[in-house]
Parts: C-alpha cells; structure tokens; sequence
C-alpha cells in the first residue's frame, strides 16, 4: 500500500474534494464514476502540521489544484505544499478559497 492522493469530484457539490488513501493505484481512490483532476503520492507530517503533495498519478495525471475546493477539516490546520519530487524544495498552496468539511 502506498500513499497516493487524486482531487476528485464530490457527487453531492461537483467540487473538487482532495482524496487521500493508503492503496496500490490511484484509481483504488476512485468510488463509482466521478471526474478526476489527477493526483499524486502525499507525506503527512503531524509534528510539524504539514501534508507534502508530490508527484503525479499514473492513472490519473498530475493534480489540477485549480480545481481543489473542498478538503478533510481534519486537516484544517496544516500547512498544504506541492513539489514535482519528494528531495526538492515545494511551494505552499493557496488554500484560502477552500473549504472545510
């Protein structure tokens, strides 16, 4: 099992809803037929209050974050940074549109 993230599409809003999962391949995040804006592989740091969203899904393609809208309010207080590869330095995600559910 490994990490993997996709931003799909909520069926109750057509937002985009960041999914995050321990599976063997992305679509194993995918629940029924819904719209998928790629995805990634994702390293959460709990002592630090960050998610590190990397990569891009074989399935799916790399993540459209234009289209992230909605994310777990668990996660409300951490820090959100994308990079292409785990070893290189990221950028932090404007999260200030989205929101908590």
């Amino acid at each position: 099992m490994h990490p993997k993230f996709i931003i799909a599409e909520d069926p109750r809003t057509g937002k985009g809803f960041l999914r995050m999962g321990m599976v063997i391949n992305h679509k194993d995040l995918v629940v029924g037929y819904e719209k998928v804006w790629g995805g990634g592989w994702w390293a959460r740091d709990d002592e630090r209050k960050t998610v590190i969203l990397y990569g891009s899904s074989c399935d799916f393609g790399s993540a459209d974050f234009r289209h992230l809208e909605l994310i777990d309010r668990e996660l409300k207080d951490y820090t959100f940074i994308f990079t292409p590869m785990i070893d290189l330095p990221g950028n932090a995600l404007d999260l200030s549109d989205v929101e908590w559910i």
